[in-house]
């Protein structure tokens, strides 16, 4: 680009300096018209002769130079197409890249996607039934236990699915015609048949608990847990009417059970435990509950070490053994 700039100043000052020297010449020319010397010129043929020839002359050499600089112009138009074809290929090339890029980028999106697939971890037998029972949360669960063949499964409601994979499952008060509970399983402790059974919207057979159902008393919905306790019915109790309690061989752990008769004789009985509940019912009703008392810490491998009734009024008695 610099020599071409050169090149056309050199071209330029060429131009003008023509122009001058013509210029120069005609003024001259036309003094000498007005001066003593033009009897001379007249007089001498050889004038006229350079007079019509040194233009046409002239006019010869700046066609010459215009001739050279048209030359020099070609060829500088065609080193530029030159320069176009090769920007035009380097522009394809840049396409062509930009193309193989966009392949790339897709392959190392595939190949990402499928390396989390396969780095996935594996999950669990309790991580698949707690996505299963979150599904069923707040709803009714018809449950069943292991090695308890022919006894009729328990509507019980799903009401927690922690972190832990632990599911909560709920009894209100009288749902099974007894007191509210609940009792927490290990997700990997159950079975799960996602069918229907009556009211209940899945089916879960239990291998095992985690511990003994905690009573909740007269709670009638899971929200009252916290409440139960202090809702408990209580009577003005009066003479202990049977106790007993109940130790674990190799173990410190014991358990107890008291049975006190309405202060005023009637047919009111307060059944209350060393883990703190308590209700209130007739002699018919709280026999049952005590003897499914004892049964569920016989099953706990407790033993009753010591056992005692006394007086009742009224002709009230306990159905207990």
């Amino acid at each position: 680009m610099a020599d071409a700039t050169m090149k056309s100043a050199d071209t330029g000052a060429t131009k003008r300096a023509v122009i001058i020297g013509l210029g120069a010449i005609v003024i001259v020319i036309s003094l000498l018209f007005y001066t003593s010397a033009k009897v001379w010129l007249c007089a001498n043929a050889w004038f006229h002769s350079a007079f019509i020839d040194l233009p046409a002359l002239a006019l010869a050499v700046i066609a010459w130079r215009e001739l050279d600089h048209s030359r020099e112009a070609n060829e500088h138009r065609a080193r530029m197409a030159e320069r176009l074809g090769e920007a035009n290929e380097l522009r394809e090339q840049r396409n062509e890249f930009e193309r193989q890029n966009v392949i790339l980028r897709e392959q190392l999106a595939d190949s990402t996607r499928q390396i989390a697939e396969n780095t996935k971890p594996v999950l669990t037998k309790a991580q698949r039934n707690a996505e299963v029972l979150r599904k069923y949360k707040r709803k009714m669960a018809s449950v069943t236990q292991e090695g308890e063949r022919g006894s009729a499964p328990m509507a019980l409601e799903i009401v927690e699915v922690d972190e832990d994979n632990i599911v909560t499952l709920f009894s209100a008060t009288g749902q099974q015609g007894t007191r509210a509970f609940y009792n927490r399983v290990d997700c990997g402790d159950l079975t799960i048949d996602e069918m229907p059974h009556g009211g209940c919207a899945v089916r879960i057979n239990i291998i095992k608990y985690q511990s003994q159902p905690v009573d909740l008393l007269q709670a009638r919905k899971w929200e009252d847990r916290h409440g139960a306790a202090a809702a408990a019915p209580s009577i003005d109790k009066g003479g202990m009417a049977w106790s007993s309690s109940y130790s674990k061989v190799g173990s410190p752990e014991t358990r107890t059970l008291n049975v006190f008769q309405s202060k005023d004789g009637s047919n009111k009985f307060q059944l209350e435990s060393d883990m703190g509940w308590a209700m209130v019912g007739d002699n018919v009703e709280i026999s049952k509950h005590y003897m499914a008392m004892h049964i569920d810490f016989l099953a706990e491998n407790f033993i009753r070490s010591s056992a005692g009734t006394g007086a009742t009024q009224g002709g009230h008695r306990l159905y207990i053994c």
